[in-house]
C-alpha cells in the first residue's frame, strides 16, 4: 500500500512479521489529530464496492466499537478511501505468541494455563453476542504486558455476507495455516461456528504446549487428508510435566467431531478452573496410570460400568460366602499390606514440604533465567511460601530482598505497558515515575533524577508504594553509574530542536512535530528555557496549517 494517507491516518510502517513487505494488510498509523497511535487493517475493494457492502461494513465496525474487554484489542472504527476500506484498532505493543514460541521452543504449561483462562473467557464474551473468531492461531495473540490480547475480531455471525468482499481471500491458504485450521474449515473461506473456535482454542494451546502445531504434513494434500485422519499425540507423552487434567482438556478440544467437543467456551472455562485446582496438588503424566477416571468425563453410571470394566472389576451378585477362596497368596492381604505401606511411605516422601534451603535453591535456578515470567513464577512458588514458613529462617532475609527486587521488575513493566498503551494511570506514584521516566527517555537524566527524588520523598514512607519507590531508587542508581553528564536541560532542547529542524527539511514532518510536542508538554512551565519553548511552539504553528483534523468514524 504505497499511499501515505487513509482518511484521518498518516500511515508509517508495516506491522507483523515482514516489515519491509509493501503489500501488507496492517499497518501502523498516528490519527493527526489525536496523535495517537493505531493499527489499521486495510482491504481491498474492487472498484470501490458496492452500496450494500459499504452499508455491511459500517454495521458491523460499529458493533465492533463497542466491544469492551480486557483481552480483546479495541476498535476504533473504520472508514473508506477509494477502492480500499480500512478498520483501526487499538495500537497493542508486544511480542506475539507464535514469536514467543519460536524464541523459546514451547511454554510451560503453568504459562499456557495462565494464558488460556483469560482468552477463553475473551472467547465466551464474544459467543455470547453471537461473534465467531475463525481465525484463532498464535499470530493473532499478543502477549501485552501480563495478559494476553485477542487480535483479528472482524466475522459477526461465522457465515457473514461479506465473503465475497474484502474479507474473502482469493489466494489458498499456506501449508502452516492448514495445519492450525479445524477439520471442518481447513479455508478461511469456508464457514466457522463457535465450536470451531474452540477446535482453534485447543490447536493454540497444543502448540504453545508442545512446539508443533497438532496436524502435521509436508504438502497440501497430506495435510488435507491429516486434518480429516489423524489423530494428534497426547500432550502427555510430549510433555511429561503436563497435567493429565490439562492433556484431557486439550485432546477433547481437538476432537475431529465438533460434536464431541465442549458444549461451549463456558464448558472450557469450567475445565480450565479444574485443571487449576488439580494441578495444585503436581499431578503429572506418572499420575495418568493411578489417578482413574477425570470426572470431566465420567458423567454417569454408564461411564461408571465402562470405568469398572477397564479396571478389570465385575459386578459380582452371587453371595460372597458361597465362593470359595481362590485368591493366589501373593493377592492375600498379608502380603498386599506391607507393600501398600510401603507405597504410602513413598507417597509422603515425595510430598513431604521442601525444607527453606530446597526452596531457596528452586528459586534460585528461576531467578537466574532472568526473565519476568521466571522471577515471578519464582516469587510465588517459592519466595513468598518460603518467608510465610520460615519468617525466621536464615534465608529470610534474602528472600525478602529477592520478593521486593522481582515486584520491583513487575511493577516497572507495567507501568512501561501503560504508557505505551495510553492506558490511565491509577495513582500518584505511577504518576510521578511515568514523569521521570519520560524525562529519562527524552534524555534529560538530571530532571529524571530530581523527579525520582521527590517521588522518594513523597511516598517513600508508603508500604503500598514500595515496589514503585524502589524503582526510583534503582533508576536513580543507574543514571549515577552511566555518568552521562546531561545536566543541562537547555543544551538538551537546543540539540532536540536541531534535530527536528533536520527532520523538517528532509520531509519527516510527524517525527519533528513529535519532537516539538515533547518539548512543549515536559518543558512548559520551566521558566529557565522558555525562549526554547516558545521556538518549538513557533514550529508547530508554522506546520499545523493544512493538517487534517478529521475524527476517527
Amino acid at each position: 500500500m504505497p499511499r501515505s494517507r487513509l482518511g484521518p491516518l498518516a500511515i508509517e510502517s508495516p506491522l507483523g512479521p515482514d516489515p519491509s513487505a509493501r503489500d501488507a494488510r496492517v499497518w501502523r498509523a498516528v490519527h493527526i489529530k489525536m496523535r495517537k497511535a493505531v493499527a489499521v487493517r486495510v482491504f481491498q475493494m474492487p472498484f470501490g464496492g458496492t452500496q450494500e457492502s459499504r452499508q455491511a461494513f459500517a454495521e458491523e465496525w460499529d458493533r465492533l466499537k463497542r466491544l469492551d474487554h480486557p483481552a480483546i484489542v479495541k476498535c476504533y472504527g473504520g472508514g473508506f478511501e477509494e477502492s480500499e476500506a480500512y478498520l483501526a484498532h487499538e495500537l497493542v505493543e508486544g511480542s506475539t505468541l507464535a514469536e514467543e514460541i519460536q524464541r523459546r521452543g514451547r511454554l510451560p504449561w503453568e504459562s499456557v494455563l495462565e494464558l488460556a483462562e483469560p482468552l477463553i473467557d475473551a472467547l465466551m464474551y464474544l459467543h455470547d453476542r453471537d461473534i465467531v473468531h475463525g481465525r484463532i492461531t498464535p499470530d493473532k495473540v499478543i502477549i501485552a504486558g501480563l495478559s494476553p490480547v485477542l487480535i483479528d475480531v472482524r466475522d459477526v455471525d461465522g457465515t457473514p455476507p461479506f465473503r465475497s468482499g474484502p474479507y474473502h481471500v482469493s489466494r489458498p491458504p499456506s501449508i502452516g495455516q492448514m495445519m492450525r485450521s479445524a477439520p471442518e474449515a481447513p479455508t478461511p473461506n469456508d464457514p466457522v461456528t463457535a465450536r470451531t473456535d474452540l477446535y482453534l482454542f485447543g490447536a493454540l494451546l497444543y502448540e504453545a504446549l508442545t512446539g508443533a502445531p497438532p496436524i502435521t504434513g509436508s504438502t497440501v494434500q497430506e495435510v488435507t487428508s491429516n486434518l480429516k485422519y489423524q489423530s494428534p499425540t497426547s500432550v502427555a507423552s510430549t510433555v511429561m510435566e503436563c497435567p493429565v487434567w490439562m492433556d484431557r482438556l486439550v485432546m477433547q478440544l481437538l476432537n475431529k467431531d465438533p460434536g464431541q467437543r465442549p458444549v461451549s467456551a463456558a464448558a472450557v472455562k469450567l475445565q480450565l478452573a479444574e485443571v487449576r485446582k488439580r494441578s495444585m496438588s503436581r499431578s503429572g503424566v506418572a499420575e495418568h496410570a493411578s489417578s482413574g477416571f477425570s470426572p470431566l468425563s465420567v458423567t454417569d453410571d454408564a461411564d461408571r460400568k465402562e470405568a469398572r470394566k477397564l479396571l478389570g472389576r465385575k459386578e459380582i451378585e452371587a453371595e460372597v460366602d458361597s465362593i470359595p477362596d481362590a485368591t493366589p497368596w501373593h493377592d492375600q492381604a498379608l502380603v498386599l499390606l506391607p507393600i501398600l505401606a510401603l507405597l504410602i511411605g513413598i507417597l509422603v516422601w515425595v510430598a513431604w514440604p521442601m525444607n527453606e534451603s530446597k526452596m531457596r535453591n528452586e528459586a534460585e535456578e528461576l531467578l537466574a533465567q532472568d526473565t519476568r515470567s521466571s522471577m515471578s513464577q519464582a516469587r510465588i512458588s517459592y519466595l513468598e511460601p518460603m518467608l510465610a514458613q520460615f519468617p525466621d529462617g536464615e534465608h529470610s532475609e534474602w528472600a525478602a530482598e529477592q520478593i521486593d527486587r522481582v515486584r520491583m521488575v513487575e511493577a516497572e513493566h507495567a507501568l512501561t505497558v501503560k504508557m505505551n498503551r495510553n492506558l490511565p494511570l491509577q495513582n500518584e506514584a505511577e504518576r510521578l515515575v511515568a514523569e521521570a521516566m519520560r524525562y529519562e527517555t527524552f534524555g534529560d537524566n538530571a530532571t529524571a533524577v530530581d523527579k525520582y527524588q521527590s517521588m522518594i520523598t513523597v511516598l517513600g514512607d508508603e508500604e503500598q508504594y514500595k515496589p514503585l519507590v524502589n524503582l526510583a531508587r534503582n533508576r536513580i542508581a543507574q543514571i549515577s553509574q552511566a555518568d552521562t553528564n546531561q545536566t543541562e536541560a537547555a543544551r538538551i532542547i537546543t540539540d532536540r530542536l536541531k534535530e527536528a529542524d533536520r527532520m523538517f527539511v528532509e520531509g519527516r514532518t510527524i517525527a519533528a512535530r513529535k519532537i516539538w510536542y515533547s518539548i512543549e508538554e515536559l518543558y512548559g512551565s520551566n521558566a529557565a528555557v522558555e525562549p526554547l519553548v516558545a521556538t518549538a511552539q513557533s514550529r508547530l504553528a508554522e506546520t499545523s496549517a493544512g493538517a487534517a483534523v478529521d475524527k476517527l468514524p
